[in-house]
């Protein structure tokens, strides 16, 4: 649950940086706006940038509390989650959340087992990059291994 958290923090940061971008290029194309003769189009164009700057302002703060909330509920029960995420280190239903290169990354670490369970492994694309990081890193046994599981697929 831990990780779920900290991913879901991590997309409401990114959330609130893309707006923080969209505002500034509205900022941007609102200055340019002033220099031009006052018109009822202007002013409709300088009225619907606000508008939507006032828009993404509000979603910022809705992102920004729904973090504070989420790291204040990490750091009260960190105790409680740590304890939780030992007995279990990556939940079933967080997995499939998950990218490739992250689920790469968490089967490399160990916390998913690369077996009949994993969510690549009929993926032969996700094989061979799992066995390309071993053969690079010259972890020859975890090669050894991750053959022999698929021939013993193949086979049966």
């Amino acid at each position: 649950m831990k990780a779920l958290i900290q991913r879901t923090i991590d997309l409401l940061k990114k959330r609130v940086k893309e707006n923080l971008a969209a505002i500034n290029q509205n900022q941007t194309r609102l200055n340019e706006m002033l220099n031009q003769p006052i018109s009822a189009e202007r002013t409709y164009y300088i009225e619907k940038n606000y508008a939507l700057n006032k828009a993404l302002l509000a979603e910022n703060n809705d992102f920004i509390s729904l973090q504070l909330s989420l790291l204040n509920f990490l750091e009260k029960h960190k105790d409680a989650l740590t304890l939780k995420d030992e007995e279990e280190s990556t939940e079933p239903g967080t997995i499939s959340f998950l990218d490739n290169e992250e689920l790469l990354e968490l089967t490399i670490q160990g916390k998913i087992g690369f077996e009949a369970g994993h969510p690549k492994y009929e993926d032969g694309v996700f094989f061979n990059k799992l066995l390309s990081y071993y053969a690079s890193i010259e972890a020859y046994e975890k090669c050894n291994a991750l053959l022999s599981l698929k021939k013993k697929n193949q086979v049966s």
